[in-house]
């Protein structure tokens, strides 16, 4: 073969291996090289925005309050910007905050663009750093950063060859430097199942734990409550339940918006036992006008979380703990519901000596509500209901009576509680045909001679009675 064929088809061979799509396919990609790239890209991008140690920055103040901005280098302007999100000594607030910041924020406004490229992150961590109670205080340098900020972003992305991730990160979510900067961010932030995306999407931005964001964010998302779908806010609830675990700071806004909303949802009369529980550790009991944290909420929400009460103290007194109690009274007492104002469980040796996982839970979650019921047999209890204004005493086992009184016989602030204070004819409201105070039996048709009784006191019930309870066998 001669030279000249040989060249020919070392030209080939050139011009094959020159082609991209052919390249890609002669030769295998180099992962491990990219990911190593990758890697020492991020370092290098880590160490040029990382901060500076607190003495260079006082220098560089220093100097600028010595010798002014004409004296400033590259490097002394890094450190002004990220100054401002520092209280320094000397300064009663973060330097954003004080005459000289706002003469700061003047200075990087007219900056040229290519100094202020590089301050530009640290101005960015700086607007992210500072905290919602300092903004409120004194807004104008802030909201003056902002606007260097977001009317250079778009300059800063088109003249950068390759934008870090951050900036990549800001101008996917422009919103940030908006009025609205967490709007975005909500539905992610309450219902997704990773708790941490937002923070995992923002993650080069570097905001500070105490970021006015953060605090925007839960702030937007408990605002938010008030106009979500019925399905949506049921579906959140637990989210929002985490969220005041996680940050007690907020347990009073995200308590209230949840309680409002809830109120206004078909599943009222339905108990949230979570919600009721920890409204109840909050705030204590609704029942008593002491409670003042009950005045975060409107008087119908509050009804409504009496209620909750009230049925679940009927629903374990009669099914939970009373296993000799007639379930009639159960379908009888709830008609009253929507104007029973206060409840109270009284309990025998037998339930509080129970070690019946649900007995132990119940009076657990209702430690300080309960009350104890002695001189009585051990498996017998007792209630009390507030109907209007009368109150009502009955008990768990067959044979005891009902009482009624205006005024209470005895004094509800005891842990103890005979069963002979609670029954007092001499103090009932029922009156015989002579006058006499007495008690009502729950023989023969009793439940029409209550409603009898109750009628002439002024107390009747705006719905029917419940279905009945199939006994048990």
């Amino acid at each position: 073969m001669s030279i000249a064929d040989l060249k020919q088809r070392l030209n080939v061979s050139v011009e094959k291996f020159s082609e991209p799509a052919q390249a890609q396919n002669k030769f295998a990609r180099p992962h491990k090289l990219i990911k190593t790239l990758d890697i020492i890209e991020r370092k290098f991008d880590d160490m040029e925005n990382a901060q500076p140690v607190e003495e260079k920055i006082i220098n560089s103040i220093k100097k600028l309050e010595k010798h002014g901005t004409d004296y400033l280098t590259k490097r002394d302007w890094k450190n002004i910007a990220w100054s401002l999100s520092k209280k320094l000594p000397h300064y009663e607030d973060k330097i954003l905050f004080t005459f000289i910041g706002g003469k700061l924020i003047e200075q990087f406004n007219s900056m040229q663009p290519e100094l202020l490229k590089a301050v530009y992150f640290p101005l960015l961590y700086s607007y992210f750093a500072v905290e919602q109670e300092e903004i409120n205080k004194r807004p104008n340098n802030w909201l003056g950063l902002k606007n260097i900020l977001s009317n250079n972003r778009s300059s800063l992305f088109q003249t950068t060859t390759r934008p870090k991730k951050w900036l990549t990160t800001l101008t996917d979510h422009p919103e940030l430097l908006s009025a609205d900067p967490s709007k975005k961010f909500i539905r992610n932030f309450l219902h997704n199942s990773d708790e941490d995306r937002v923070s995992n999407q923002l993650e080069s931005l570097s905001i500070a734990p105490n970021s006015w964001f953060w605090d925007s964010l839960v702030s937007s998302s408990i605002k938010s409550v008030k106009t979500m779908k019925e399905d949506d806010y049921l579906e959140a609830i637990p989210r929002f339940l985490r969220l005041l675990e996680q940050n007690p700071i907020y347990t009073k806004d995200i308590l209230t918006a949840l309680l409002e909303r809830y109120a206004t949802t078909s599943r009222r009369t339905i108990v949230h036992e979570v919600l009721k529980n920890i409204s109840l550790t909050q705030w204590g009991n609704p029942q008593f006008e002491s409670s003042a944290g009950w005045r975060n909420i409107s008087l119908d929400t509050k009804k409504m979380v009496i209620q909750w009460f009230v049925r679940a103290d009927l629903e374990a007194f009669f099914r939970l703990f009373s296993h000799t109690a007639d379930r009639d009274r159960f379908d009888y007492w709830i008609k009253f519901i929507d104007k029973i104002s206060f409840s109270q469980i009284f309990l025998g040796t037998a339930a509080l000596q129970s070690r019946n996982p649900a007995h132990k839970k119940f009076i657990e979650l209702n430690r300080g509500r309960l009350k104890n019921l002695i001189g009585s047999t051990p498996s017998n209890n007792a209630f009390l209901l507030k109907i209007d204004n009368v109150h009502i005493v009955d008990f768990s086992d067959t044979g005891n009576a009902c009482y009624g009184y205006s005024d209470l016989p005895f004094n509800l602030s005891k842990k103890n509680i005979t069963v002979h204070e609670l029954k007092s004819k001499q103090h009932s409201i029922f009156k015989s045909d002579s006058g006499r105070g007495m008690s009502l039996s729950h023989s023969g048709n009793w439940e029409a001679r209550f409603d009898e009784k109750l009628s002439e006191l002024g107390v009747f019930s705006n719905q029917p009675a419940s279905p009945k309870y199939k006994r048990r066998h």
